[in-house]
């Protein structure tokens, strides 16, 4: 890019101080107001903060201060707008910051709140509050509105197609003896029986976790039970599982599955809602926190789950310290494995699940 021939000052990157006599330049492009077409020049700071705009063979003079730059972001050119509209923009943006700092201006981000419009900054406030009431308390209630609509036949069929996709991506059949599951169908059975299920009683499948499931249990929207074979093994005995049937038929009883759906839409309806284009990154940011929040109300059902499991199990005579033992030897499995971190976790700690669990006996 050419650079006008009518000034023999220090080059661009030379260091100033308020004290130099000699001017600074800045070299860029100057669009007319309302033109995309560039033409190279030039601005020179003066000692008194007067600013000299030169392009061509012509000369301004601007007042000193006249001049506002817009924000550094990375390597992005630098622009000013000039009293007539017109556009100074250029890429040399430490020399633009070093005579910012030369003529004492603070950050531009100062300078963006000043002229904050102070209606618009208190909408934003409210948009904010509303959006977080809207998360923590709203979406819980209106997830469990729309559950309480499904039909138990609707509830089934998301059941139904959830295992179907869960035996084609990640379970296998199981491998259990015929002997093993009648003992573990038999404390299921027994459970059922005393729980308060309504008129559908759930179903109890086996299947093998393998690697991404291992040791678990898990409650389908409508009502089918999953317990695996290495969690049967890890427990050893069928009355050992007592406590993790319970804990399931918990679930069951309080419809979990089918609300923490509800509410998962309503999370990420209201997240699109304020966020607005699902590909900015307020967007990205606000899916993670609203995956952390289902967190929060998963391991809230996991409490009512563990409470419900302990009140099954007082009322057929079986010890609730059945399922705490379960627990913690389910925890040291992870333990030896790497454990995930308790607040990404879906489940409160163990120590807090088994306390409570102790002290409900």
């Amino acid at each position: 890019m050419s650079r006008p021939s009518d000034h023999t000052d220090e080059p661009a990157g030379s260091p100033a101080s308020p004290g130099d006599a000699v001017s600074v330049i800045i070299h860029g492009r100057l669009y007319a107001a309302g033109s995309a077409a560039s033409h190279p020049a030039s601005l020179r700071w003066q000692a008194d903060g007067s600013v000299s705009l030169l392009h061509g063979q012509a000369r301004r003079t601007l007042p000193a201060g006249v001049l506002r730059w817009s924000s550094r972001i990375g390597t992005t050119a630098r622009r000013a707008t000039l009293p007539d509209d017109s556009v100074f923009e250029t890429d040399d943006n430490d020399q633009v910051d070093r005579l910012e700092r030369l003529l004492g201006r603070r950050s531009h981000l100062l300078h963006r709140l000043e002229r904050l419009n102070l209606a618009a900054l208190g909408l934003a406030a409210l948009a904010t509050l509303a959006f977080v009431v809207s998360l923590r308390w709203s979406i819980p209630w209106l997830g469990d509105s729309l559950a309480r609509t499904v039909p138990p036949a609707t509830e089934a069929r998301i059941g139904a197609n959830v295992l179907h996709t869960l035996d084609r991506l990640v379970l296998r059949p199981s491998q259990l003896a015929p002997d093993t599951r009648r003992a573990i169908q038999a404390v299921f059975d027994e459970l059922v029986a005393h729980a308060d299920l309504g008129a559908t009683p759930p179903q109890l499948l086996f299947r093998q976790g393998g690697p991404l499931v291992g040791a678990n249990a898990m409650a389908l929207p409508g009502g089918p039970v999953i317990v695996t074979d290495e969690l049967a093994r890890l427990a050893g005995t069928a009355q050992a599982l007592a406590g993790v049937l319970a804990h399931e038929l918990g679930h069951i009883q309080h419809r979990h599955g089918i609300r923490r759906l509800g509410r998962l839409a309503g999370l990420s309806t209201v997240a699109l809602f304020f966020t607005g284009d699902a590909s900015s990154l307020l967007h990205q940011a606000s899916v993670l926190g609203t995956g952390l929040l289902d967190l929060s109300y998963s391991r809230d059902f996991e409490r009512d789950a563990d409470a419900t499991a302990v009140a099954l199990m007082r009322k057929t005579g079986k010890d609730p310290a059945l399922l705490a033992k379960l627990l913690q030897d389910l925890a040291a499995q992870s333990r030896v494995a790497g454990t995930t971190p308790n607040w990404l976790s879906s489940h409160p700690s163990t120590e807090e699940r088994t306390r409570l669990m102790m002290e409900g006996r």
